[in-house]
C-alpha cells in the first residue's frame, strides 16, 4: 500500500486526473507473481510480460539495444506497459533532459503496475499518454516534434490492435504538420498500370512542395517490345532480363548524379537487388508502393528485403505475408485519384457521340469480365460500349468493342467516364465470377468517383471504409449486375446525387496528395533522425541559425539563404565557391569545402 500511495503522489504532480482515475479503477488485469530473482513479474492469460527469472536484467538488455537508435532532440514514445521494467531501464540510459512518453491503453493494467512497482527516482521524468486513441495521438503531436516509437513487444502484444490504430492516428497527425522539403526520386516501370500512377505521384509530391526527380523508363518501352521478335522463348527472357538490369543501373546513375533523400519505386520499376543493396550501402532510403494484387503478382517475394519501406494496397493477409517474408516496414496505402486529371467535364457534341453510352466498361479482357459482361448485351434497349485492350477473340462482345480493342489513354478514359450514364467497374480476376478473396480497391474506383461519374462496382472488403453505398452501387454477385443497371438507368437524379457524393469523398480524403502525405508521415515517423528531421523543418536556414549558438561562425554563412530554404552542406559549399579561386577563405569556409570534397569522393555509387 505504501508503494501505491507514493506512486499516486508522483502521478498527482504530473497528471492529477490520471492519479484520481487510478484510485478508482479496480485493477486485476495483471496476475502478479515473484520471479526467481525475487522481483515481481506479471502474466496476462498465462503469458509472461516480463522474465520469470530476472525481469530487471531482461529489461536492461532490451534497453541497451534500443538506446542505440535514440537521437538527441527526439521524444521517445513507448508502447507496452506491463510492470514498466523496460521503461525504467531505458529512462536511466537516456539523457536526463530527453522527453519520454508512455502510452497507457488500459488504466486497470496501469493500476496493477503502480501497486507493486515504485516510480520513485525515474517515473518523475515520464509523461503518461491516456484517453481515446485520437486523444493520445493529439497529446503526442502537441508535445513532440520528432517522435521515435519504441515497442516492448511482450507487453505491447496484449493491446496489439489498439497500438496499431494509435500508430496510424499518430502518423496522420504528424503528417499534417510536415513543413520541410525532401528531394525524392520516383522510379516508374517501363509500361503497365502503375506507370500513370507514378506520374500522379510525381504531381502530388511536387504539389506538396518537394523536389522530385522523375526517372521515366517509359521511353524504353518500344525497345523492350521489339525484343518480342526474338523467337526463342528462353533467349528472349534472358535478353529482357539483361535489359531490365541495364535500366536498373541507369536508375542508379541518376541516384549517383543527384543523391536523393528517398527513392520511391512503383510496382515493376526496373530495380534489381544488387542496385538496391548498393543504395543501402550509400545510406539512400528506398520505398516501394506495390499497387498490385500480392496474390497474383508474386515477384515481391524475391525483392522484399531490398526496400526499407513497403506500401501495399491490401491489408490483413497481405501485411502478414510481407512481414513473414522479411519486410522491415510494411503499411497499407490504398490507391487514389488525381482531381486535376480525373474531373467532370463538358464534352463536345462529337465527343459525346463517340464516347457516350448508357452503359460502358473500360478495362482489360480478364476471364471474369468475359464471362459476366455479355449479360448486358441481350435485348435490353440500351447502348453498351466496351473499351480497352487484351480482348482478342472477344466472342459476342465483339459487337460492342470500341476501336478494335486498342489501349485507352488517360485523357480518353476521362471522356468515357463523363459520357457514360452507368459505368461498370469489375475488378479483374483470372477465375469465374468475383474474386472470393477480393480486398484491395482498384484505381478505377477512385478515378470514376473523382470524375463525378456514377459506377456499379463489385464488393471488396476494403471498400466500405473508403466509400459507402450512398456513393456508388455495390453488387455482391454477378447476377446482381443486370438488375442493378436496369434500376439505375431509370433513376438519373439518384445517379447524379450518388456520383456527387463520391466525388466529394475523393476530394476530402482520396487524392494522391492525401496518399503522399500519409506516405511521408509513415516514413518520417519510422526514421525521425533522417527524413523525420527534414520533414519537420529542422534543415531550414532559420532552424539551423537558431541551433548555431555554440558555433556562431556558421551564422553568416547560413544567413545568406532565405529563412525557409532547406540548407545542406553542398549548398553552403556551392555558395563559398562562388567567391572564386582567388578569394581568401576563413577557417570555417575551408573546413566546409574539405567536408564537401570528402562527400563527393564517397559518392561512388557505380
Amino acid at each position: 500500500m505504501d508503494v501505491l500511495k507514493k506512486n499516486i503522489g508522483i502521478l498527482r504532480s504530473q497528471d492529477p486526473i490520471l492519479a484520481a482515475q487510478i484510485l478508482q479503477v479496480p485493477g486485476g488485469t495483471l496476475s502478479i507473481h515473484p520471479a526467481k530473482s525475487g522481483m515481481p513479474t506479471a502474466l496476462v492469460n498465462s503469458r509472461y510480460l516480463h522474465s520469470a527469472y530476472d525481469p530487471v536484467r531482461e529489461a536492461g538488455r532490451w534497453a541497451e539495444e534500443r538506446v542505440k537508435d535514440c537521437q538527441a532532440g527526439e521524444t521517445i514514445v513507448l508502447l507496452g506497459v506491463g510492470l514498466l521494467y523496460h521503461v525504467e531501464a531505458l529512462r536511466q540510459m537516456l539523457p536526463h533532459d530527453q522527453n519520454m512518453m508512455v502510452v497507457v491503453p488500459d488504466l486497470s493494467e496501469f493500476a496493477d503496475c503502480v501497486s507493486v512497482r515504485s516510480l520513485e527516482g525515474w517515473g518523475e521524468r515520464l509523461m503518461w499518454v491516456t484517453g481515446s486513441i485520437t486523444d493520445m495521438a493529439v497529446q503526442v503531436t502537441q508535445k513532440a516534434k520528432r517522435v521515435r516509437i519504441l515497442s516492448y513487444e511482450p507487453a505491447a502484444t496484449v493491446h496489439h490492435d489498439l497500438y496499431e490504430h494509435f500508430r496510424l492516428q499518430l502518423r496522420d497527425h504528424l503528417a499534417q504538420g510536415l513543413s520541410g522539403t525532401l528531394h525524392i526520386m520516383v522510379i516508374g516501370p517501363i509500361y503497365g498500370g502503375s506507370l500513370p500512377i507514378a506520374r500522379y505521384v510525381v504531381n502530388a509530391l511536387e504539389g506538396l512542395g518537394h523536389r522530385v526527380s522523375w526517372v521515366d523508363h517509359s521511353p524504353h518501352y518500344s525497345g523492350y517490345q521489339n525484343l518480342d521478335t526474338i523467337r526463342d522463348h528462353r533467349l528472349r527472357l534472358t535478353v529482357q532480363q539483361r535489359m531490365s538490369e541495364t535500366l536498373a543501373v541507369i536508375s542508379l546513375a541518376h541516384v549517383a548524379e543527384d543523391p536523393p533523400d528517398l527513392v520511391l519505386a512503383l510496382s515493376q520499376a526496373p530495380l534489381t537487388m544488387a542496385v538496391l543493396e548498393q543504395m543501402r550501402r550509400k545510406k539512400v532510403l528506398t520505398a516501394m508502393w506495390f499497387v498490385e494484387n500480392f496474390r497474383h503478382l508474386t515477384y515481391w517475394q524475391q525483392m522484399v528485403s531490398g526496400y526499407d519501406f513497403w506500401f501495399v494496397m491490401q491489408q490483413a493477409a497481405c501485411l502478414d505475408a510481407f512481414r513473414k517474408a522479411g519486410a522491415k516496414q510494411v503499411s497499407y496505402l490504398p490507391l487514389a485519384a488525381d482531381p486535376a486529371i480525373h474531373q467532370p467535364m463538358i464534352l463536345t457534341q462529337g465527343a459525346q457521340y463517340e464516347f457516350g453510352a448508357d452503359v460502358s466498361f473500360l478495362g482489360a479482357g480478364y476471364r471474369n469480365r468475359r464471362q459476366i459482361l455479355p449479360s448486358l448485351l441481350v435485348g435490353q434497349g440500351w447502348t453498351f460500349k466496351l473499351w480497352g485492350n487484351e480482348w482478342d477473340n472477344p466472342g459476342p462482345l465483339a459487337q460492342v468493342l470500341q476501336r478494335g480493342g486498342a489501349r485507352i489513354d488517360t485523357p480518353t478514359s476521362v471522356k468515357i467516364f463523363n459520357a457514360t450514364s452507368v459505368n461498370i467497374n469489375l475488378h479483374s480476376y483470372t477465375g469465374d465470377g468475383f474474386d472470393p478473396e477480393g480486398d484491395g480497391v482498384n484505381p478505377r474506383t477512385f478515378e470514376l468517383a473523382s470524375c463525378g461519374a456514377f459506377q456499379v462496382v463489385d464488393a471488396r472488403t476494403l471498400l466500405p471504409p473508403l466509400f459507402d453505398e450512398s456513393m456508388m452501387a455495390v453488387i455482391n454477385s454477378p447476377d446482381q449486375l443486370l438488375p442493378t443497371v436496369q434500376t439505375y438507368l431509370h433513376e438519373p437524379a439518384r445517379r447524379v446525387a450518388m456520383a456527387e457524393l463520391s466525388r466529394k469523398r475523393v476530394l476530402e480524403a482520396h487524392t494522391y496528395g492525401h496518399r503522399m502525405r500519409t506516405f511521408l508521415g509513415a516514413v518520417g515517423m519510422a526514421s525521425p533522425d533522417r527524413l523525420g528531421a527534414i520533414l519537420q523543418g529542422d534543415r531550414t536556414a532559420e532552424s539551423l541559425v537558431a541551433r548555431s549558438g555554440q558555433s556562431p561562425e556558421l551564422i553568416p554563412m547560413l544567413q545568406k539563404f532565405l529563412p525557409t530554404d532547406r540548407v545542406e552542406l553542398v549548398d553552403v559549399a556551392k555558395d563559398i565557391r562562388k567567391k572564386g579561386p582567388e578569394a581568401r577563405l576563413n577557417r570555417e569556409e575551408l573546413l566546409i569545402l574539405m567536408m564537401d570534397e570528402y562527400r563527393q569522393e564517397k559518392r561512388d555509387f557505380l
